[in-house]
C-alpha cells in the first residue's frame, strides 16, 4: 500500500543508511562449492569458529552473507 511505498522511498533516500541483504541459507555442500573447500575443511572451520553456522535438527546451515562477512573480517587481521 501507500504506507509501504513511503517507507521504501524513505529507505532509498536516506543517506548513509545501510540495509542488510536478506539471508541466503545454504548447506555444507553449497558452502564448499562456493568457497572451493573440502567438507573436512568446512568442519574444521566450524570447530575453530572461523565461520558462523547454525543447526536445524541434525542439519548444519550457513547464512552466506554472514559467512562472507566473517571471512572478510578475519582476513583483515
Amino acid at each position: 500500500g501507500a504506507r509501504l511505498d513511503s517507507i521504501e522511498q524513505a529507505i532509498r533516500t536516506t543517506p548513509g543508511l545501510q540495509v542488510a541483504p536478506p539471508p541466503e541459507i545454504i548447506d555444507t555442500a553449497e558452502l564448499c562449492r562456493r568457497l572451493d573447500i573440502s567438507e573436512p575443511t568446512a568442519i574444521k572451520w566450524r570447530k575453530k569458529k572461523k565461520i558462523p553456522f547454525f543447526t536445524i535438527g541434525a542439519s548444519v546451515r550457513y547464512n552466506w552473507v554472514t559467512v562472507v562477512q566473517q571471512l572478510e573480517k578475519s582476513a583483515g587481521k
